[in-house]
């Protein structure tokens, strides 16, 4: 919405009607001014049709004098009663200009806010004289309709003959009349009061304001919009002032001569007025008239209901209202006083132009400053918005909540059609029912299907991570417990069986082996802003999305082509997922590093529990750490119980700093470098040395130390890394026989 910048009148004009038809009278004596009747007499009468028959004009003429004696003994009166007031009326603003410096003076703060304080209570006094003096103006006008100065017993008469002014008749009349020449005279003179007092208070403004602006932008807490608020806000308060400072005449010239577009900010309204007020300087200089003879009672400079009294009686004079004399001076006075009230509208408004300008630099700066920290914004927002989405797990609810899932990290799928989904969840439920009958005896995991990940070039070894999802019931065998119950009621689930990945190269192979450790629960909540449901993790940070069917775009396609996705989603193509038959697996190298979740939904959503497996971190990229622990003569001679055996601190020491893209690369290097260090190589046979030294694979155990297939050592560490323990950090590996190993994470269990 545009600012109104335009000047508005608070303020009656007085209109002058068209000249009267007149009956000549006869002039009163001891009168000065020439034909008429009183000082400044009229060459005519009162207007025709008026007042009664002209046989009448005897009594008309003394009831002229008694009113005329009624003005002059009230003007005396009101003008003994404000003599003391205006003669001191200098000191009395200099006293109360005095006081606002002090009371800002006395409050706490730096300069800027004294100054600063003492411009509002200016301004705020200035306001309540001018609110004053709008009170005061009905009673002023109440007589003429303009302020009472500068009428004498012609411009009486005249008005009280005008039609409507006066309805009242004999006492009544006689009571009105007083009443309302009383208030007059009373008003004329408050007027005065306060239009001497705004003007001179407002005269301070431009100088308060260069002193509040310096010190407001050289205060250490220099907030640039609340600056620019607060000057644009005082410029308003100070042309609004400025303007009503003018005789409403003059108000009203330039409101008539300057139409405002809303379009116009400050300055360039400002600067409209300014151009029409130089207009009028210049056509009203023009127009002063020569004069022969000065009115010794009207003088400059003139006051503002001082000045419209004057315009008001040049109003009179050109249209025989009243007499004639020192017509041309009073004209030539109303117009230099005009001139000299223009003038100072324009000083002032060069001011206020000169300031507003300095408002539009800081709102340029401001404006500039906004757009660069929007693009801070915009950029933080798009970097958010990619670390979000790096790592981030979209999934579309319908497909997860159906089956089996594989998700990479990011806006991304892999094509993987919804036929082979299905086919792997009736492997899965199909090994689930073969590792449940008791009579296979079966603890080995069976392979359900094997992923080929084909992951784009562009993507670095961190970023391609993934997560394999599928519905609780899939795990339950038959007669098993209500694991779906289970999950919506408890902290943890002890999963009789779990999904499991192992991943080798780029291939994925997927198998359902027996649970071992409680499973954690945690419960998605519905974003309705993005209007999915979602789950933050930490350590590492992850959000899991799932968008609800009713999402658009996201309906279910035909079971044989790729499952619907969101606009935008990038399909990672190339990838094909291998359903198998569960079979048993034989697993080189026992991996409790998956980091297992049960993800349960409001129970509105209508959608079941979700078992969530992550890629384990053993097989993302990582820099070794830690310094490694002095060792015995006999290294590996704890390896067998479940504290471990340290790593040596020369061993850490050369392995220290390097990079390896995942878990399996940091071990084998790792073997290696003790193969090539003869303190600990020795202490290893010869087959063992060499395969380490060849391979990079683990020394082979002693018999009484194997768990079943498992006969070779095993790097442990302490602190899971399922529970954010450091992958390649030194100080949290242990080495360790597959049965110690077995039995730190199943203990007694077969």
């Amino acid at each position: 919405m545009a600012q109104d910048n335009a000047y508005h009148l608070t303020e009656g004009l007085w209109i002058s009607a068209v000249a009267p038809d007149r009956v000549p009278l006869t002039p009163l004596p001891g009168g000065g001014g020439g034909s008429g009747f009183g000082g400044w007499g009229l060459s005519e009468g009162r207007p025709r049709g008026t007042g009664g028959p002209n046989r009448n004009l005897a009594r008309e003429i003394s009831a002229r004098r008694v009113f005329d004696e009624e003005r002059q003994f009230n003007e005396q009166h009101y003008a003994a009663q404000y003599a003391p007031l205006l003669s001191n009326l200098a000191n009395k603003i200099s006293a109360e200009r005095a006081q606002i410096f002090h009371q800002a003076n006395a409050l706490t703060g730096n300069a800027f806010a004294k100054r600063s304080a003492e411009q509002h209570q200016l301004t705020t006094f200035i306001n309540a004289t001018r609110k004053e003096y709008l009170s005061v103006l009905p009673d002023a006008l109440s007589f003429y309709g303009a302020v009472w100065f500068y009428k004498r017993s012609d411009s009486l008469m005249t008005r009280i003959y005008d039609p409507g002014v006066f309805t009242q008749r004999d006492e009544a009349f006689s009571k009105e009349f007083e009443r309302r020449v009383d208030k007059s005279i009373d008003g004329a003179y408050q007027l005065h009061l306060k239009a001497i007092t705004i003007q001179s208070m407002s005269d301070g403004f431009a100088e308060l304001a260069a002193t509040v602006d310096q010190a407001e932008q050289s205060a250490p807490e220099f907030d640039l919009a609340k600056a620019i608020e607060r000057r644009t806000l005082q410029l308003q308060e100070e042309r609004r002032i400025c303007f009503e400072c003018l005789p409403n005449f003059l108000q009203n010239q330039l409101v008539q001569a300057t139409p405002i577009e809303p379009t116009l900010n400050l300055t360039a309204t400002l600067s409209a007025y300014k151009a029409s007020a130089l207009s009028a300087i210049s056509a009203l200089q023009t127009n002063v008239p020569a004069f022969s003879s000065t009115n010794p009672e009207i003088v400059s400079p003139l006051s503002k209901p001082q000045l419209e009294a004057l315009q008001h009686l040049t109003d009179e004079q050109r249209l025989k209202r009243a007499g004639p004399l020192w017509a041309e001076y009073h004209r030539a006075l109303a117009l230099n006083e005009s001139v000299r009230y223009l003038q100072r509208f324009t000083g002032v408004s060069d001011n206020l132009i000169q300031r507003a300008l300095e408002v539009e630099q800081l709102q340029e700066m401001h404006a500039a400053a906004l757009k660069q920290e929007a693009a801070r914004q915009e950029e933080t927002r798009q970097r958010n918005e990619a670390q979000r989405l790096g790592m981030s797990f979209i999934s579309a609810m319908p497909l997860a909540a159906s089956g089996p899932l594989i998700l990479p990290i990011g806006k991304a799928t892999f094509a993987i059609t919804a036929s082979a989904y299905t086919t792997l969840q009736a492997a899965t439920t199909a090994a689930v029912t073969q590792l449940a009958n008791a009579s296979l005896a079966l603890s080995t995991p069976l392979l359900v299907g094997a992923l080929s990940l084909l992951w784009p070039s562009s993507l670095g070894d961190s970023e391609r991570r993934y997560l394999i999802s599928i519905p609780v019931a899939d795990l339950t065998p038959p007669g098993g417990p209500d694991l779906t119950a289970m999950a919506t009621s408890a902290a943890t689930v002890d999963l009789p069986y779990v999904l499991s990945g192992s991943e080798n190269s780029d291939q994925l192979r997927l198998f359902v082996e027996p649970g071992g450790r409680p499973v954690p629960v945690r419960t998605a909540t519905f974003d309705a802003a993005r209007q999915v449901y979602s789950l933050a993790l930490d350590n590492p940070q992850r959000i899991l999305t799932w968008t609800p069917a009713s999402a658009p775009g996201l309906e279910q396609g035909g079971s044989a082509g790729l499952p619907a996705i969101p606009p935008g989603t990038v399909v990672y193509t190339g990838s094909s997922l291998n359903p198998v038959i569960p079979e048993p697996l034989t697993h080189p190298e026992l991996d409790f590093d998956h980091e297992r979740l049960i993800i349960t939904f409001p129970a509105d959503s209508g959608l079941p529990p979700l078992l969530v497996v992550f890629k384990s971190r053993r097989n993302e990229p990582g820099i070794v750490t830690g310094n490694g622990a002095p060792v015995g003569e006999r290294w590996l001679g704890d390896a067998s119980s479940t504290t471990g055996a340290p790593i040596p601190v020369h061993i850490a020491t050369l392995m220290k700093g390097k990079n390896f893209a995942d878990f399996n690369a940091f071990r084998a290097e790792f073997w290696k470098t003790v193969s090539n260090d003869t303190a600990v190589s020795s202490q290893f046979t010869k087959q063992n040395r060499s395969r380490m030294s060849k391979h990079g694979l683990a020394p082979m155990v002693r018999k009484t130390d194997r768990y079943k297939s498992h006969a070779s050592y095993v790097l442990h560490h302490v602190v899971p890394i399922s529970e954010g323990g450091a992958v390649y950090d030194l100080d949290n590996i242990r080495v360790v026989t597959p049965q110690a190993h077995h039995d730190i994470h199943y203990g007694d269990k077969p």
